[in-house]
């Protein structure tokens, strides 16, 4: 989550307060003064939270940022009937060849995660496949035009580089462009414990337990739901960790808590059949989601929030109480992870990865453009844009330092 000033932080908390599931108001988002609201909803965008507002809380808006979030609710409604034609594309591509894999997050999620499919962002389409499938899969999506856009430079990761199709689409400063490509993420483990510093036992399971799942009017394989949610929470808790949480991701399992707060056989099955191992991930996202945006729990779901260990609890008491973006940027969910990690090198070596990031993040502009349409300007532009993205970073990181050690010395005293 980004930093913003703080007349912006306000808004976005007003947002929040409106987007609750109990004890919502949109009071404060009525109140927010109309020159704001275009910083306000570039910011909602990076959040993944304009669709969402403007699906449940359309009406408090002043007139332009009304007709400017329905104009998005139409161009992602387009953007989805592409969603599924992909996804069609590309389950008749890999059935050709005897591929089998699962489709994680994305249409798998509906009905749980969102109430209507048309009003969800999505950017990129995810696929587990397992080791002995994986080349026949990237045989199959290059025969469909996808090629990887790039080298990971992170030996730690989980999926493989992404592949995208180079279609000629360039940046219009829409997140709902219906013709911005869909991304493929070929994904070869649930879990990454390089990266996390520790091990989710038994994820393994998620494969051998997959359904069939039909969303959108098509069929597709898909994790069992008691699966979905373990993984859902480990993706959440992944990028809460690692500094990169959208807020849609909290909203989106808030979403799933409330729906099922009456479905007693599937807390039961999840109490039953879950991965015991996932537990205290699962707890830090359901209480997230919980005092994020205001969902009832289950008893179950309300257990596992309850037994988290005594370090998260107080670190909640401490720290969690409302979304990081909203307080200014901090990097306090260090102290999170710290409860997660067994020994003092693996804490050390983690802080320092966070306080001082050193690898480099790629970003590449107008990356869906054909080789043929790269000249001299284009090249130049991307060192710029590419340039201008690092610095950004480095001013986060730099107004994050401060505040973290503020939260440090919180932290190491046992103060409130």
């Amino acid at each position: 989550m980004t930093a913003s000033p703080a007349h912006d932080r306000r808004s976005l908390q007003a947002v929040v307060k409106a987007l609750r599931f109990h004890r919502s108001s949109t009071d404060e988002l009525a109140a927010i003064p109309e020159d704001l609201w275009p910083a306000l909803l570039d910011e909602l965008d990076r959040e993944h939270l304009t669709l969402a507002l403007g699906a449940r809380c359309a009406d408090p808006l002043p007139p332009l940022a009304r007709a400017r979030v329905e104009r998005n609710l139409r161009d992602n409604a387009a953007r989805h009937d592409r969603l599924v034609a992909a996804h069609r594309e590309i389950n008749d591509a890999l059935a050709g060849r005897a591929v089998e894999y699962v489709v994680l997050k994305g249409l798998s999620q509906w009905p749980y995660y969102c109430e209507e499919p048309r009003q969800r962002p999505q950017y990129d389409i995810d696929l587990y496949v397992p080791d002995e499938s994986m080349s026949g899969a990237i045989a199959a999506l290059r025969g469909l035009g996808y090629q990887t856009a790039g080298v990971t430079e992170d030996p730690g990761a989980d999926h493989l580089p992404v592949m995208i199709r180079k279609t000629g689409w360039t940046w219009g400063h829409n997140y709902y462009d219906p013709e911005m490509p869909f991304s493929l993420e070929l994904h070869f483990r649930f879990w990454n414990p390089r990266r996390m510093g520790f091990e989710t036992a038994g994820t393994a399971q998620f494969w051998t337990r997959r359904i069939a799942c039909r969303a959108a009017g098509i069929e597709f394989p898909a994790l069992d739901t008691v699966d979905g949610l373990t993984y859902s929470a480990l993706h959440l808790v992944r990028h809460f960790l690692g500094g990169d949480l959208k807020l849609r991701h909290v909203y989106e399992m808030a979403h799933f808590l409330q729906r099922s707060v009456e479905d007693h056989a599937f807390w039961a099955r999840w109490s039953e059949a879950g991965l015991r191992s996932c537990r205290v991930m699962e707890g830090i996202a359901f209480r997230l989601a919980r005092d994020w945006f205001q969902c009832a729990l289950h008893p179950a779901a309300s257990a596992a929030v309850e037994d988290l260990p005594a370090g998260a609890r107080r670190w909640f008491a401490l720290f969690g109480s409302a979304p990081a973006s909203l307080g200014g940027p901090n990097k306090n969910e260090i102290w999170l992870h710290f409860c997660l990690l067994e020994s003092r090198r693996e804490r050390l070596s983690m802080a320092a990865r966070r306080l001082f990031p050193t690898r480099r993040s790629r970003v590449v502009r107008d990356a869906h453009l054909p080789a043929t349409h790269v000249g001299l300007p284009l090249r130049l532009r991307r060192v710029g844009y590419e340039a201008s993205f690092l610095a950004g970073r480095a001013a986060h990181h730099l107004r994050a330092f401060a505040p973290t050690l503020r939260g440090a010395y919180l932290w190491c005293s046992g103060k409130r």
